[in-house]
């Protein structure tokens, strides 16, 4: 049994985090469709359902199908994605932490944040990128 399910898995992707997490969400999605099945008399279950399988099923797809580059291009991208959104939700609460003491703003050339000290009136402010900015602190 054991060399049958070794085999199986023999050339194939297996089980990555993009696949994890669409499994994840298929089943938080036919959670959903039960909760709206019995609370709303399935008003909106279908859909969650449908849409619950539908990831479900592309996720065992995923781990068994043999097109390994682009499986691990398809999970590179989605481990990106979710490394930007965990910095700027890192950044967002080091500017909450920092608000009383700091006034940011996004400079309209670049768009990088800037950072200067509260209670110092009218200032100007420049940017790396050549930009100088007005504003009250």
């Amino acid at each position: 049994m054991k060399g049958w399910f070794n085999n199986l898995f023999h050339g194939r992707q297996g089980m990555d985090e993009l696949s994890k997490a669409m499994f994840w969400w298929g089943l938080a999605c036919l959670l959903v469709s039960t909760l709206l099945s019995a609370l709303l008399n399935g008003v909106l279950s279908l859909p969650f359902s449908w849409i619950g399988l539908l990831l479900i099923l592309l996720c065992f797809l995923r781990a068994f199908s043999r097109r390994l580059e682009q499986r691990e291009l398809e999970n590179g991208a989605y481990l990106a994605f979710l490394e930007r959104r965990r910095r700027q939700w890192e950044m967002r609460k080091e500017r909450f932490r920092q608000r009383r003491d700091f006034r940011f703003f996004k400079c309209p050339g670049c768009g990088t944040i800037l950072r200067v000290p509260r209670g110092k009136g009218k200032i100007h402010i420049n940017c790396r990128c050549g930009y100088v900015l007005y504003r009250r602190t």
